[in-house]
């Protein structure tokens, strides 16, 4: 009995060390992969609060509600400001599309309402690498990156918050871009971000994001609070989410421009 008890132990323990040594042998890309297939819900809801602070400490206080739904092709974002009034009824409106049989991705389209202007703009190219309506996010930051515009590099391990990390360079194929250069810290128990460093043309770094309240929610990896730090302006973002909700019918018309101009997406 004793040698069973004493050969499963052995047992266990190479299981163990296999599934280590796998972990240590995968690849940066094979890392951020892992990340970006983590399974979501195919409709998602959440009202959250913007506060933005500037160098002297002054805040400024947002809210927004955000609708979303994936059909396997194309993910449908809208996100829309309701208060303070200076920007109530703003609203930003993605639509990213999946991988085509030909590996390659198609540029989402994305597009921006003003009410005061009862105008709609598309946000392309170069322009989704600007600031997200006066915050340290980007209007690239509130969607998904195609992880094909990247090379990586694994730079080991490290603890961010008590969690243990792979420590990830990212570096954009095309040079021209805002942060050509980003460091991305991936847990090891659930392949979620949980720390980013954006660095830009000169390789300074430019702005911090870190991730809080991490938890798992109906299933889903859910990250509560998300801070971004402008550490060249000492200007940040946080955004806080709450009354988060998935696999709740999301009407596909919500998901229009004709509905953000019309504003009655709430």
């Amino acid at each position: 009995m004793k040698r069973g008890i004493k050969a499963a132990a052995c047992a266990l323990l190479g299981a163990l060390l296999c599934s280590a040594l796998v972990a240590q042998e995968m690849s940066a890309y094979e890392i951020i992969k892992k990340s970006d297939e983590v399974p979501s819900a195919d409709t998602s809801s959440y009202k959250a609060t913007m506060t933005l602070t500037n160098k002297k400490g002054q805040k400024r206080v947002r809210e927004v509600l955000m609708r979303s739904k994936d059909d396997g092709s194309v993910t449908k974002t809208v996100i829309v400001f309701t208060t303070p009034k200076d920007v109530a009824g703003v609203g930003y409106l993605m639509h990213e599309y999946a991988k085509k049989a030909d590996g390659t991705t198609p540029e989402s389209d994305n597009w921006l309402y003003m009410p005061a202007l009862k105008k709609v703009r598309r946000i392309s190219g170069a322009g989704k690498a600007d600031d997200f309506m006066g915050t340290d996010f980007t209007y690239e930051d509130m969607g998904d990156r195609d992880i094909d515009k990247d090379n990586y590099t694994l730079l080991g391990s490290e603890t961010v918050d008590g969690v243990d990390c792979w420590k990830i360079e990212c570096l954009a194929k095309d040079t021209t871009e805002k942060n050509p250069r980003r460091i991305v810290w991936i847990r090891k128990d659930n392949y979620i971000l949980q720390k980013g460093e954006f660095y830009d043309k000169q390789n300074n770094l430019q702005r911090e994001l870190t991730c809080s309240g991490i938890h798992l929610q109906d299933g889903f990896w859910t990250t509560d609070t998300m801070l971004m730090k402008n550490v060249l302006t000492n200007h940040s973002t946080v955004l806080e989410m709450k009354d988060v909700k998935y696999n709740l019918a999301v009407d596909d018309n919500m998901l229009t421009v004709s509905a953000l101009e019309r504003g009655i997406i709430r």
